[in-house]
């Protein structure tokens, strides 16, 4: 018998419980005969007394809970070289939350030696778990209160997100990951943590046949859980776990950590790998939904018979429509419904999200996006969902965004549909109340009444500002419109607590009413019953109160802080990584601005309601984790103003030059930036269109070539993450309409946006127009910048490729690549990345011509300058030099190496086994298998592995399953019998 390495199982139990709870499983394990020699059992006790339950502290206890295991990992385990996690209950919570510190405190590698992760009855959500507290304590803590319950549940929420990215999914050993095989189970009995709970986000584990106590309980080594833990564990002892599963290939040695640079953890790399953010609930914070008939629309949205439905929920801006869609975001999550929250701004990025999380694989992916048909790929996944869920359209002021892109929403084709299963429902939130089709449900948004109304005043000023009636009388005389009473209860309760002698009247509920009163210009009317553009108005008094009272305290730049945030668009700001633009010092916006003057502006603009900053956990950049939103009215608002109008190359052209300098030497292409770019795309996409397709009266060309600059690099990234609709759309316009804004077609800045033009119709495969645009291009590119300057040799090489691509032009593009590097070795240098993606261009077109000796010695050189400068092998150019240097090999007879090669190149991708790229380089693999006597056996069985996950992925037209199969059924044929 083999001799298996000593594995060291860990048993974690949950809430109210001990160690103990393992003592079935415990004797079991000690005394399984195959198991006993190099099995060691470890139950972590820790403390969980019933007295002390307090909700508002689930986070801290369950995070000293988590540090106290690894304490335990540390030093009673220091020497243990694999470990296995087994939990029960709360104790997967436990585990989560110290993976998810570990990795954000950038300690991805100490998690190394966890080989394995299982989890039974683990309430996967904190609502979840505090249902699991009702039922064991109803009579000491019948009902809690939600806004207790809510940062466990974030926390919960934030722990997960991090696990299935950068452990679940994870693809490399590194400071922000390690992978680790994860398992979740429910059991069919169990009226505790039902098993639609336990099993949550994980795409792994099952349902097994118990109640919430059996479950860890094992009669015998014939229970399903016991069987789940002892197949873990043999598989561990044998070395699983020690890499992340591949596809059936045996990939050799594991790569070891030599100390190169690794790619980033999967949400920075692969946007179709980072979990679906959760809605925004830390807006739930500012306190319950207010209003009977809100509360009952929260209601019927979430009945049985909402179900399969589509709901516009339509109103005012400002009249809390996202607030009442985010109350039942939270309430639908807590019953263990799935819930996506898709802001408009970012409507591509988070549809195809959606798909990833529904399980579609990245090469269904990225074909539907590359061929138009996401609309149907998304639609189809979630009517095939065998979850509840909720998906959320926030903001879709304009019905047709989410129409199909040569048609109107109402013909129920787009982004917008009925969905076709019961367990489904879809929520607008719109200003607009027509348009939509008699299959969409219009659900006015009532405003508060007097009273609520009052209510909301009273409670966020804490009292401070008078008497309930004189609370009714402002209540009357701002309409009942959420957003004008938040900030009038703001700016009261800043004006009370601040504590400063102001110029201005406003101290209470009366003063406010009264100087509104005076500014507003009534229309006529009278109580909640609002026009838009009256509804409007007050907000907008509200905002310009708030300001003078500001100016007043000396933070003057306040404003013109919040007017510079209000040229972005409505998504959340980073707003550190903005401010730290040196265009803030040099604008006459800010004259002797400092770094205190801009805290203390942000400052009085939260405190006065106006804008609300938070902090996303476990994001990796910190910059990026400190975000500020507006209201889409306070945005509109200020967007009008007549400073912003009279002065827009100051209020603008700040805006457009913050992006830029946040953006600076970030290449949109590498895959290391895309989170800052994410972040930032829907910002840069907004002020440029304003500054160079709207309506502003912007005189300054220095702004206007600096927006285009900015939406040709936004392109960039929308290209390198397969968002091509949306960088056509953002770069098409610009060129049609360029001569609108003062430029001409052949304007070197034009010609920029032109280029990213072919960029996008190459990637789209539609190569004679692409050719013909790129043509154009480097005609003007050469007569204005000279044939061998840098951007001339980009658009030279896109051209080239446009060319080589079409079937029997190889020889006509060989021409044309071999003077293109000899160039960029001249203009960039031999070293330079993009010399190399050139190079290696060019060695693919040698081998279609025969030149193999000559391709090898191209594809060595690349893959030689890449070690010598310490590129990552994962780097996707670096893994296509491979694959160029294994054809080469291979067409030279020379197989074997060609094995080691491509071997290797599987072995280092970091794409998911799903990716268009590794299942390309499966194929390959096949074809060098096919290469060497006596493996075509192997070879077959890999190719019927690679045409079922083809069959599985995408559909039988698609290129690459076409090759497979024809090869499957030509090996067959000829297969000796």
């Amino acid at each position: 018998m083999a001799v298996r390495t000593r594995v060291h199982l860990v048993l974690v139990h949950g809430l109210f419980s001990s160690a103990k709870a393992w003592k079935a499983f415990h004797g079991l394990l000690t005394t399984d005969p195959e198991l006993r020699d190099w099995l060691s059992v470890h139950r972590f006790q820790y403390d969980s007394p019933l007295v002390r339950l307090r909700p508002d502290r689930r986070v801290a206890e369950t995070d000293d809970v988590a540090d106290q295991l690894g304490t335990f990992l540390e030093t009673e385990l220091a020497d243990a070289e694999r470990i296995v996690l087994v939990t029960h209950s709360q104790g997967g919570l436990v585990v989560q939350r110290f993976l998810a510190r570990k990795l954000w405190n950038g300690e991805g590698r100490d998690l190394r030696r966890i080989r394995h992760f299982t989890m039974f009855a683990c309430p996967n959500t904190g609502s979840g778990f505090f249902l699991t507290v009702r039922k064991w304590v109803k009579v000491l803590w019948n009902h809690p209160q939600e806004q207790q319950l809510r940062p466990f549940d974030r926390a919960v929420t934030e722990a997960q997100r991090t696990v299935l990215s950068a452990v679940v999914h994870a693809r490399a050993y590194s400071d922000k990951e390690c992978p680790i095989p994860v398992r979740a189970y429910g059991g069919s009995a169990d009226d505790v943590v039902p098993p639609v709970v336990a099993r949550g986000v994980f795409p792994k584990g099952g349902v097994v046949t118990a109640d919430h106590f059996s479950i860890i309980q094992p009669a015998d080594r014939t229970a399903a859980s016991y069987k789940a833990v002892r197949g873990a564990l043999i598989e561990v002892s044998q070395g699983g776990g020690e890499e992340p599963e591949f596809a059936g290939i045996d990939l050799g040695s594991a790569a070891k950590d030599d100390g190169r640079p690794s790619l980033p953890a999967p949400a920075a790399g692969e946007p179709d790998l980072a979990p679906f953010p959760p809605p925004p609930y830390g807006q739930l914070e500012e306190g319950q939904l207010k209003g009977q008939e809100r509360l009952g629309l929260v209601a019927d949205l979430l009945s049985e018979e909402a179900r399969q439905q589509v709901h516009v929920l339509a109103g005012l801006g400002g009249s809390g429509k996202s607030r009442v869609a985010l109350e039942a975001a939270d309430r639908a999550q807590r019953d263990g419904r799935r819930v996506w929250w898709v802001s408009m701004p970012e409507l591509s990025l988070r549809m195809r999200m959606i798909a990833r999380d529904l399980g579609a694989p990245s090469i269904t992916v990225e074909r539907a996006w590359l061929l138009g048909t996401a609309m149907d790929l998304v639609w189809t996944l979630l009517n095939d969902c065998p979850d509840p869920w909720l998906l959320i359209f926030d903001n879709a002021d304009d019905p047709e965004r989410l129409g199909p892109r040569n048609g109107l929403v109402s013909h129920g084709t787009g982004w917008l549909r009925k969905p076709q299963t019961a367990r489904g429902t879809v929520l607008v939130t719109s200003r607009a109340r027509r348009g939509w089709g008699d299959w969409a449900h219009v659900r006015p948004v009532p405003l508060l009444d007097e009273k609520d109304g009052a209510s909301m005043l009273l409670e966020r000023t804490g009292g401070l500002g008078g008497t309930n009636e004189d609370a009714r009388r402002l209540s009357r005389e701002l309409g009942g419109l959420p957003l004008a009473l938040r900030h009038a209860a703001d700016v009261i309760r800043a004006v009370s607590e601040s504590q400063i002698s102001l110029d201005s009247d406003i101290r209470d509920f009366e003063t406010f009413r009264r100087t509104v009163a005076a500014r507003i210009d009534s229309a006529g009317q009278d109580g909640p019953h609002l026009g838009e553009l009256l509804g409007r108005e007050i907000v907008e008094k509200s905002c310009g109160i708030a300001l003078d009272l500001l100016r007043e305290r000396e933070l003057g730049q306040a404003a013109a802080l919040l007017k510079v945030f209000a040229c972005l668009s409505i998504s959340p700001i980073p707003y550190r990584l903005l401010l730290a633009s040196p265009a803030l010092t040099r604008s006459p916006l800010f004259p002797g601005v400092t770094p205190a003057r801009t805290s203390a502006a942000l400052a009085g603009l939260e405190e006065f309601g106006l804008v609300d900053a938070y902090e996303h956990e476990g994001v990796a950049e910190r910059d990026l984790a400190h975000v500020l939103t507006m209201h889409p009215v306070v945005h509109g608002v200020l967007r009008e103003d007549g400073e912003v109008r009279e002065r827009p190359a100051d209020h603008y052209g700040l805006a457009v030059r913050m992006v830029l300098s946040a953006t600076h030497l970030r290449n949109p292409d590498h895959p290391a930036n895309w989170p800052l770019w994410a972040a930032l795309a829907p910002h840069a996409m907004e002020v440029s269109r304003a500054c160079l397709l709207g309506d502003l009266k912007l005189s300054d060309r220095t702004v206007r070539a600096e927006a285009l600059e900015l939406a040709r690099l936004t392109s960039r990234y929308l290209i390198a993450t397969g968002l091509l609709g949306p960088a056509y759309d953002l770069v098409l316009p610009m060129v049609d309409r360029c001569s609108s804004f003062g430029f001409d077609p052949d304007d070197r800045e034009i010609l920029g946006l032109r280029h990213e033009q072919g960029r996008i119709l190459l990637d789209r495969e539609q190569l004679p127009q692409a050719e013909r645009v790129l043509e154009l291009v480097v005609g003007a590119r050469t007569r204005i910048l000279g044939e061998n300057h840098a951007d001339t040799l980009a658009s030279r090489h896109k051209l080239a490729r446009a060319i080589n691509e079409q079937a029997g032009r190889e020889g006509e593009a060989e021409v044309m690549l071999r003077s293109i590097v000899e160039a960029e070795n001249e203009v960039r240098g031999r070293e330079h990345y993009d010399t190399l993606v050139m190079r290696n261009t060019l060695a693919r077109t040698m081998l279609a011509l025969g030149a193999h000796a000559e391709a090898e010695a191209e594809a060595r050189q690349i893959l030689d300058i890449s070690r010598r400068n310490h590129w990552p092998p994962s780097t996707p150019e670096i893994l296509r030099a491979r694959e160029t240097l294994t054809h080469a090999l291979l067409r030279q007879d020379r197989a074997h190496e060609a094995e080691q090669v491509i071997r290797a190149a599987l072995r280092d991708a970091s794409q998911p086994p799903d990716s268009n790229l590794v299942m390309r380089f499966r194929f390959t693999f096949v074809l060098v298998l096919l290469g060497i006597r006596g493996r075509t056996p192997e070879a077959v069985n890999q190719l019927k592995a690679l045409v079922r996950d083809l069959d599985r992925v995408v559909a039988s037209e698609h290129p690459l399953s076409v090759q497979a199969r024809a090869l499957l059924e030509k090996t067959l044929r000829e297969m000796p019998t």
